[in-house]
């Protein structure tokens, strides 16, 4: 029996990986583990392997990148780049400490997953078994980090914005480039893989971290030189191009720094965003200021809006 034992529990880990975890998965018992008791909270895999009684359960801190709605949380990792996807059905959930049902999750609060070390090889990666989930209000916990509001929804709604904006720049594409790399508001970088998936998930499209200056470098943006109207004589200005991109459409989040240095009582947010097929297919939202209300969720307004 011990034999068959470790044999399965051999198979299970080389199936899953631990290197998003925050600390290396426990090793399995050598004889079978007892169920953990009434008091522990349940788990969404009952066939993965379950932690002695003398293992305490790996830890792994994310904040609620998104899903919290319909239960279906996807997770950024505040520490390291991960992106996990997590079914919050059936969860053993507190909320600052308390008890409390699944349905108090919201998009932004920090929170603590207690699992069993193992992680499972996709993207967003997936736990193994997992035990419960602390979340904390803003404000509360983890050091601070409850303060921090929801960036990532905020940047999914422009997002989305600027997909229906000149819709028929979207037509016919199977890639999307989103550019968070400046985006105000420090997201981290789980934060930016997260809302970047999330935005291709939406769209059925593959989408990815990327800016104009790599998608030209790589070849997926490609250039037509543009022939000369001088009087004298036709010819081909080495220095201008027309630039397109065939079968993707480039979405940017950029800082707006005319701003810089005024003062609000509330968090204030000022950026320009874009999303661009060609020389001569972009959509902009320029000026645009975001606020965090007293609603506890963020709203912006835009200041003008461009097309070319």
């Amino acid at each position: 029996m011990k034999k068959l034992n470790a044999c399965i529990a051999l198979t299970l880990l080389l199936c899953l990986l631990t290197a998003c975890g925050s600390s290396t998965a426990p090793e399995a018992p050598e004889s079978p583990a007892s169920d953990p008791p009434q008091t522990t909270p349940v788990s969404v895999q009952d066939s993965l392997p379950s932690l002695a009684q003398d293992e305490a359960p790996v830890r792994t801190l994310c904040r609620i990148a998104d899903g919290a709605e319909d239960g279906n949380l996807l997770l950024a990792a505040l520490d390291g780049g991960c992106v996990y996807r997590l079914p919050a059905e059936n969860l053993t959930v507190t909320l600052d400490g308390q008890p409390a049902d699944p349905s108090v999750l919201e998009d932004g609060m920090p929170v603590e997953v207690a699992h069993n070390g193992l992680i499972q090889e996709t993207f967003p990666a997936g736990f193994g078994e997992v035990y419960s989930i602390a979340a904390w209000s803003r404000g509360q916990g983890m050091n601070g980090a409850g303060t921090t509001y929801d960036l990532c929804g905020l940047y999914l709604q422009v997002l989305e914005d600027l997909w229906e904006k000149d819709a028929g720049l979207n037509q016919d594409i199977t890639q999307i480039a989103v550019d968070l790399s400046n985006a105000p508001g420090e997201l981290s970088e789980a934060e930016k893989a997260a809302v970047i998936w999330r935005f291709g998930e939406k769209h059925g499209l593959e989408s990815f971290a990327a800016d104009f200056d790599e998608l030209k470098e790589q070849g997926t943006i490609t250039a037509e030189p543009l022939e000369s109207t001088a009087n004298n004589a036709a010819s081909y200005q080495s220095d201008a191009a027309f630039y397109h991109w065939e079968d993707g459409c480039l979405f940017s989040i950029t800082p707006n720094e005319d701003h810089e240095g005024e003062l609000y009582t509330t968090p204030v947010l000022f950026f320009n965003a874009e999303k661009w097929r060609s020389s001569l297919g972009a959509y902009y939202l320029y000026d645009c200021q975001a606020n965090w209300g007293q609603t506890s969720s963020w709203s912006y307004q835009v200041g003008s809006e461009m097309i070319s």
